[in-house]
């Protein structure tokens, strides 16, 4: 099932656009993506939760296994996506790493909310950094190839939108399931936890079912898109390559097209202060909103508005205003809806709500606001896949694996430095440990909510100040793709 030249140049002329792509084979190529999806929502949302208000791990410790995770995916990232670039075999360069961190993934998830009883704070911290690493090895594995599998299978310049839709769909379907059901079905309350966030033994059979549901996912995609191995981009050759234990150097090199550096820069950005907010959620519906475990399961629903609608709403934007413009009003719109109830918290006025009529209004305003950001994420990785084209004109090589191993490092930032500033800043403002919404004090809770709302908003409108450098528009890419396709003939 070796990559040929002619049949692989006569598939992608033929599937240029998302839309003439099977369906089966779209569907297949985003369920893969359930396991980002239940990865970031298990991790930004329980993880932290767990370690610190319910095994009593410090805020500062938690967020630095966190971060120190990140750094190992710093390394492991960019090593997977050169040799994944580079690598051959009858099952092409992409399908056996994303096979080969199926399994390894779900036994990794269950070990990490599973820590032997009676560990002191630095057992805990060891266990909890050597589960995430685990994790994120295993997921890098099948994440960063299959990353670069959609940039090979579309290559029109709104067909890629509609594809991407696809996979950033299954993340958010994801991050749904795992929620919803995570707190509606694994943390009820009881007689002794009327929070069931606090009862210990639940956290097990949770890190179980996430394992498991992930590595269906994974498996799936990879037997899905079998069929499209021989048609895709042939491996890269070059004469002085260099050793995968130094590929990090090599993404550094992506970062000289300046296109892709200001994507990185957005990307690297917005996924921390997504981190940032995901990790606060459960404090924030918990103390400030004052929500019980079966209201956050229903919270947690809200991203079924976005995952509906963000595709028609990227393809939408970018076709009116092209994608430069559509970023910046989906971040905009996106952080003033989401952080809106913490101003009404402020101006005294949700407090005077029923439970709810609280409820149905944070509901709304957030399944609007995630409508604009998974959007903001789709359009995110068009304009990533349209960079990768300026760079196979340029240099003569797809390189997809290598470009999407900086995008992956970015993403995974959502969680280590996203926890990592999310727990100083919990250590900073003194929130306590172990805490229940009757004990923690008035002030504790207002400085939460300054530090989740009016803060993350105004840095969530910042980010349009870096993305609006980015130079390519559509009639650029055009000229891109023409170029291509002059060098091809020539």
């Amino acid at each position: 099932m070796s990559s040929q030249p002619g049949k692989n140049d006569a598939l992608r002329s033929r599937i240029g656009k998302a839309a003439e792509i099977p369906l089966r084979v779209r569907l297949y190529y985003g369920v893969g993506q359930l396991s980002d999806g239940i990865k970031q929502s298990a991790f930004s949302t329980f993880l932290f939760f767990y370690y610190n208000q319910v095994l009593g791990l410090p805020g500062s410790l938690a967020g630095l296994a966190a971060l120190l995770a990140l750094m190992v995916d710093a390394i492991t990232d960019p090593m997977v996506g050169q040799v994944s670039d580079r690598f051959r075999s009858r099952w092409g360069r992409r399908h056996p790493f994303m096979l080969a961190g199926a399994i390894p993934f779900g036994l990794a998830m269950a070990m990490l909310f599973n820590p032997p009883g009676a560990l002191g704070e630095m057992g805990l911290f060891s266990w909890m950094l050597g589960g995430a690493i685990a994790v994120r090895l295993m997921l890098t594995l099948f994440f960063v190839p299959h990353l670069s599998l959609g940039a090979e299978l579309a290559t029109d310049y709104h067909g890629r939108t509609s594809l991407i839709g696809y996979r950033v769909f299954f993340t958010y379907a994801g991050i749904l399931v795992t929620s919803v059901i995570g707190f509606a079905v694994f943390f009820p309350p009881s007689e002794s936890f009327a929070n069931g966030m606090l009862n210990p033994a639940s956290y097990p059979a949770f890190g179980l079912f996430c394992g498991v549901l992930g590595t269906v996912a994974m498996l799936l995609s990879v037997f899905g898109t079998r069929k499209s191995i021989p048609y895709l981009s042939k491996p890269v050759t070059m004469a002085s390559d260099r050793t995968p234990l130094l590929a990090l150097l090599d993404v550094f090199s992506t970062l000289k097209q300046h296109s892709f550096r200001i994507l990185f820069a957005s990307v690297l950005i917005f996924s921390t202060l997504a981190g940032v907010t995901q990790t606060l959620l459960v404090y924030v519906a918990t103390y400030v909103f004052e929500f019980q475990p079966e209201h956050l399961a229903g919270l947690a629903s809200s991203v079924l508005v976005g995952i509906i609608f963000a595709s028609l709403v990227a393809q939408s934007l970018s076709r009116r205003f092209d994608k430069k413009k559509a970023l910046a009003i989906c971040a905009i719109t996106g952080g003033v809806f989401a952080f809106s109830p913490q101003i009404l918290y402020f101006g005294g006025l949700l407090p005077l709500m029923s439970t709810t009529t609280k409820f149905l209004l944070i509901f709304v305003v957030n399944g609007v606001s995630q409508v604009f950001f998974i959007a903001y994420i789709i359009l995110l990785d068009s304009m990533l896949s349209d960079s990768i084209d300026e760079h196979e004109l340029d240099s003569g090589k797809r390189e997809e694996g290598l470009f999407f191993a900086a995008r992956s490092f970015a993403t995974k930032a959502s969680y280590g430095l996203g926890s990592f500033f999310a727990g100083v800043g919990l250590d900073i403002i003194r929130f306590p440990r172990s805490a229940t919404p009757d004990t923690v004090s008035q002030e504790a809770v207002l400085s939460l909510a300054v530090f989740s709302g009016p803060v993350m908003l105004i840095l969530f409108v910042a980010t349009v100040l870096v993305s609006n450098r980015y130079p390519m528009t559509g009639r650029r890419h055009q000229e891109i793709m023409a170029g291509i396709a002059a060098g091809k003939s020539g």
